[in-house]
């Protein structure tokens, strides 16, 4: 009897899960303005897997030392790819906060060049600047 009771009790939440779809108007744009202030924007599939991807960075420190941007600007106006890259992997939202002048890359992918994990630097620094761009678009 309980069994039978629960099963109904299932059905029951299951119907009405059903028959309130329809009239919730907010959904996904409720939750992703819960998160605005905070500057956090959803990561897509597509997203992830350059986090992955960006996430194989040692930080050993290689490319900096190929990083031509290195020998012309200071570590606070371009702290380098190494650590750019190391971060990005571990502090997505942030990165807006950062006043980090990204245009000191040069494109030359050097970095990319000498890096044992081939880790993709130049994507990385696009996915930042996107992803900054797209946090102070959201809070806006």
């Amino acid at each position: 009897m309980r069994s039978l009771w629960a099963k109904l009790n299932l059905a029951w939440a299951f119907l009405l899960h059903f028959l309130k779809r329809p009239f919730q108007h907010q959904g996904y744009q409720a939750f992703r303005d819960n998160y605005r202030d905070d500057r956090l924007v959803p990561l897509s599939h597509v997203d992830k897997n350059w986090l992955m991807r960006f996430s194989r960075c040692l930080n050993c420190g290689i490319c900096d030392t190929a990083c031509p941007a290195l020998g012309t600007t200071t570590r606070e106006q371009f702290p380098g790819p190494s650590y750019l890259v190391t971060t990005l992997s571990r502090s997505t939202p942030d990165f807006w906060a950062a006043g980090i002048d990204l245009s000191h890359c040069e494109g030359c992918r050097l970095c990319e060049s000498v890096c044992p994990n081939q880790v993709p630097v130049k994507e990385a620094l696009e996915f930042i600047e996107a992803k900054a761009l797209e946090t102070t678009r959201g809070a806006a």
